[in-house]
């Protein structure tokens, strides 16, 4: 199996797992107490799930890349990194436009400051680490692009 369809397949399992367990909890406790506010010993627990999800997945993630970098040849490198590459970029996209969506649904009273401003910060935060890991794949491959041409 590649790397790249291992690589989803995992994405897919790790989120599929969080949307059930996260998104059970709130529709149990929802259908339970109806009307009422979300307490933060659910609301905490999914958020710090939410992390989890994001950083064992791509802890994952690139432990397979690493495998795979060490037995593949330049082109496939190549191929891999723009492939990345073009995947970083659509993600920056849609980190922009949630916060985008944050900020609107702040300035229209939709959510209050006081939850609005921590998720603005925290959609902020991976947006600038999405931006760096992206500007320095395009670092990675431009020089292995200067490589290649030297030596043809």
């Amino acid at each position: 199996m590649k790397l790249e369809t291992k690589a989803v397949l995992l994405l897919l399992c790790i989120s599929f797992l969080y949307v059930l367990c996260a998104g059970g909890t709130l529709f149990l406790y929802m259908h339970a107490h109806p009307g009422s506010l979300i307490p933060r010993w659910i609301s905490v627990p999914i958020f710090c799930l939410f992390v989890l999800t994001i950083v064992l997945g791509s802890v994952l993630v690139r432990r397979a890349a690493r495998k795979q970098a060490a037995v593949e040849t330049a082109e496939e490198a190549h191929c891999r990194r723009v492939r990345a590459i073009k995947g970083m970029k659509i993600g920056l996209v849609v980190w922009a436009l949630i916060l985008l969506n944050d900020v609107r649904m702040l300035l229209w009273g939709t959510i209050p400051f006081t939850f609005g401003i921590p998720g603005i910060v925290i959609v902020l935060l991976i947006a600038i680490v999405t931006w760096s890991s992206l500007r320095r794949l395009q670092k990675v491959e431009a020089m292995n692009s200067e490589q290649r041409q030297t030596l043809k």
